[in-house]
């Protein structure tokens, strides 16, 4: 991914909060972590010639050591949420 194109994305993620990262990479890396986190993504064109990306709409929940832990979904009831993430974080 282009300077620019990391750019932008690290301006998109700080639009929702400061802590949020995005992850950028070859096309190979891309492949590869969204096949280890079963991520969906398509590319689709706009009229303009640009694009948007469909994606998929989870949070995903690491622990103090980077290890995976599960997800927040989108739409997922928030009572569920809350006591994931409390779960979360007493194990830290």
């Amino acid at each position: 991914m282009g300077k620019g194109r990391t750019e932008d994305l690290a301006r998109y993620t700080s639009s929702f909060d400061d802590r949020i990262r995005g992850l950028a990479g070859t096309e190979e890396q891309i492949e590869a972590i969204t096949k280890a986190y079963r991520v969906y993504y398509k590319k689709v064109p706009t009229e303009d010639g640009d694009y948007t990306i469909d994606h998929s709409a989870s949070v995903y929940l690491m622990d103090a050591t980077g290890g995976f832990v599960g997800t927040l979904s989108y739409g997922e009831a928030h009572d569920s949420m809350l006591e994931k993430l409390k779960r979360l974080a007493t194990q830290s």
